[in-house]
């Protein structure tokens, strides 16, 4: 496939993409069909409905199929799709960070693959694109490295990928960790005792609540246990010349590069019985990598840098991220006891600490929930009263930052104290910026000619990695 004939029309997808993507919404109602004692019953009725929703899924599969096509222009990748509601997403070749190719586990079944680009600005399923044949997804990704990045470019991130799959990883979870810990969880702790509870009052009580009212129960004991287990089975954490690179995932295999210059904040989630046996998760807001919003929960999923650790393993990642920070050195400030009349029992767990590279801010009993956020990727910095707040003499104070997990706000604190916490933290978030904007023009002024006429560029920060 040549890039000029790529150029002058557009590319259908593989043949198979919608059976690859849509075999799950089958395997829904073949279940549903057969757990019905109705349709059981009269199974002729049961395989008509079942050969239904087999051929109109085709038949949708295959229309969008049709009406989806990609092509390279100079400029960008360019995916026209929709049958009734016509889309166009243009994808600039410069606003490419990383791409990978992923293999979902049916797609890996038949060679199949689909392209996962890294767009700055953009979601998760904005930069996808599937499914190819493998060899012509991973030949698409070459193409679209040269054009994003250089020929020269592109050859060196070949080369790191190999280089990075031969290279012992930095930290791995256990599988029998994530397990442990999805278990001990706060959600899945509430939701088996509950499960329990119903079961017994219906079978033994005889309280005729009914079984089906434990389904939403079950559902919170399976979900996360399949969202954890398998999602982040194998997570390994290695380094590379771009930055950071996690692996995870049994089935779909999923790979991220979290390059240091473009983390926003961090989020360390701490649930009760984790604290207990000193576990916890760390999440990264990453620029151009949008959230996610979990299921049942109006908070966003941030990049996972580490599903479970211990306060070793915290540490050590939190270093390699931001090197030179230690939450322990960090002072941490105790909201006034009177914001107990709005906090009674989590009172004691507001805290906020700053120090000269971030913010730092803590809450959550049941669940300790510490937000980092580094002083010069603060966005806005404002102060917010409510009327009970405001006859305790109490104030937040929200720290702004793109969309993402971390959610820095210094709950319920004293008025002056709120007040100086607002104009301290934007002195602080200006003076960074400034310090950064100094370092980026030292390092990107050219270096004077040498005494035998000739010049040199400074080392790019990427050289820099590759020399250590």
């Amino acid at each position: 496939m040549t890039d000029q004939a790529v150029e002058t029309g557009g590319q259908r997808l593989h043949p198979l993409t919608p059976f690859v993507k849509g075999w799950g919404y089958f395997v829904v109602a073949a279940v549903a069909l057969v757990n019905n004692e109705g349709l059981r019953s009269n199974l002729t009725f049961a395989g008509i409905g079942l050969a239904a929703v087999l051929v109109g899924g085709i038949l949708l599969g295959a229309l969008s199929w049709w009406f989806t096509k990609w092509q390279l222009t100079a400029e960008a990748i360019r995916v026209d799709s929709g049958f009734l509601f016509r889309r166009t997403r243009i994808i600039r070749f410069d606003r490419i960070q990383a791409i990978d190719v992923a293999q979902p586990f049916v797609a890996r079944i038949f060679g199949m693959a689909e392209l996962r680009m890294d767009v700055a600005g953009g979601g998760k399923s904005d930069g996808k694109l599937s499914y190819f044949k493998y060899d012509e997804a991973v030949g698409l990704r070459t193409t679209l490295l040269v054009r994003a990045k250089g020929e020269k470019a592109a050859e060196q991130q070949e080369h790191e990928q190999q280089v990075e799959s031969e290279a012992p990883p930095l930290l791995t979870v256990p599988t029998d960790r994530l397990l442990g810990a999805t278990l001990l969880s706060s959600t899945v702790v509430a939701s088996a005792g509950a499960l329990v509870w119903v079961i017994v009052a219906t079978m033994v009580l005889n309280f005729h609540i009914g079984l089906f009212a434990a389904v939403p129960l079950l559902l919170g004991v399976v979900q996360p246990i399949w969202k954890q287990v398998v999602g982040n089975h194998g997570f390994t954490l290695s380094e590379s010349n771009h930055g950071l690179r996690t692996k995870r995932g049994l089935f779909d295999v999923q790979r991220q590069t979290i390059p240091p210059g473009r983390v926003q904040g961090l989020l360390i989630t701490e649930p009760l019985i984790w604290r207990l046996i000193g576990w916890a998760r760390v999440e990264l807001d990453i620029a151009g990598v949008a959230g996610q919003k979990e299921d049942g929960d109006d908070l966003l999923e941030g990049a996972q840098l580490l599903p479970v650790g211990d306060r070793t393993e915290m540490a050590y990642v939190l270093g390699r991220v931001l090197p030179g920070l230690d939450l322990a050195r960090i002072q941490m400030h105790v909201a006034p006891q009177r914001a107990k009349w709005l906090r009674p029992i989590g009172w004691r767990y507001l805290a906020y600490g700053v120090d000269d590279q971030v913010m730092v801010t803590t809450r959550g009993w049941v669940s300790r929930r510490t937000s980092i956020v580094l002083h010069h990727k603060t966005q806005s910095v404002r102060l917010v009263q409510g009327p009970l707040q405001r006859r305790l003499g109490l104030a937040n104070v929200h720290v702004d930052t793109p969309v993402g997990p971390t959610n820095a706000v210094a709950l319920h604190r004293d008025q002056a104290e709120a007040a100086a916490l607002l104009e301290g933290q934007a002195e602080r978030a200006r003076e960074a910026r400034r310090t950064v904007a100094a370092s980026f023009a030292v390092q990107t002024q050219p270096n004077p000619p040498s005494p035998d006429g000739s010049s040199s560029s400074p080392a790019s920060p990427a050289d820099d990695n590759s020399d250590r």
